[in-house]
């Protein structure tokens, strides 16, 4: 039973699939990024240096399920893992505000970082005003309220697993 901190984030993984190929898919008005939330769910909350290695995963992933080329969103989740883990380590309290500004800030930070890198790279501009509504209303904000529960899921399964992934006690 020496794996069982593989387990929620593994479930979390499979819920996230399920939610963005099969739930979430035919909502065009309700379209949050899950696999940025499980990334930086983890990245807040997992005290080890795997984690960076982790939110590359969740955005590989994330680059399976999008039309933009493949890499883009594993590196630019990696990227994001360092200044996110620097504030997790130094400043990050479990307020209920904090959660999900933060969720909207890294969402925002992956879509920017995205767009740039697409821009500089293969000289897509997509920006528009209709584009930045739609960022803001169906991905920003659903993915920022998203996160309590996903965040809630995780404490519980670390209860019920009896294993701190904060203190890296498995």
């Amino acid at each position: 039973m020496m794996l069982r901190f593989v387990y929620p984030p593994l479930l979390l993984l499979f819920v996230s699939l399920w939610a963005e190929a099969f739930l979430l898919g035919h909502l065009s008005w309700f379209s949050p990024n899950l696999f940025c939330l499980c990334a930086l769910i983890f990245i807040l909350h997992w005290r080890g240096p795997e984690v960076h290695f982790l939110a590359a995963f969740f955005g590989i992933l994330a680059d399976s399920f999008s039309s933009i080329p493949f890499g883009t969103y594993g590196l630019v989740f990696f990227l994001l893992s360092f200044p996110a883990r620097w504030y997790a380590v130094k400043i990050f309290q479990e307020v209920v505000v904090t959660l999900p500004v933060l969720a909207g800030t890294f969402a925002m930070a992956c879509h920017g970082l995205v767009y740039l890198l697409l821009f500089l790279l293969f000289g897509e501009d997509r920006a528009s005003l209709v584009w930045v509504r739609n960022l803001i209303w169906a991905d920003i904000l659903p993915t920022a309220a998203l996160i309590w529960p996903y965040y809630l899921a995780l404490l519980f399964m670390e209860e019920r697993l009896n294993i701190n992934l904060s203190q890296r006690k498995f």
